[in-house]
């Protein structure tokens, strides 16, 4: 991790998968609620591709929670030691 914003984008893509598994949801119906093509939802997912912003509000909006929470969320996983993240 270079700078803050990277350990954002890992962070906030970590979130998204536990926000996947929470709601019995894969990544392909995820892209498919989103509108965008599964192979850009999995580098959005490992870091390999910045996510727009527009992006992460349509995401937000598939799991039914805003985007601050799911931003909210994302950075609490920066905060929280290690050993406590999942």
């Amino acid at each position: 991790m270079t700078n803050a914003f990277e350990g954002l984008e890992e962070a906030l893509s970590t979130q998204i998968k536990v926000e996947l598994v929470e709601r019995g949801m894969d990544q392909k119906t995820l892209a498919e609620r989103v509108g965008i093509h599964p192979v850009t939802m999995t580098k959005y997912l490992k870091n390999q591709r910045t996510m727009p912003v527009t992006t992460l509000f349509d995401i937000a909006a598939a799991f039914g929670i805003s985007p601050r929470l799911l931003m909210q969320r994302a950075e609490a996983r920066i905060s929280r030691p290690a050993a406590r993240r999942a």
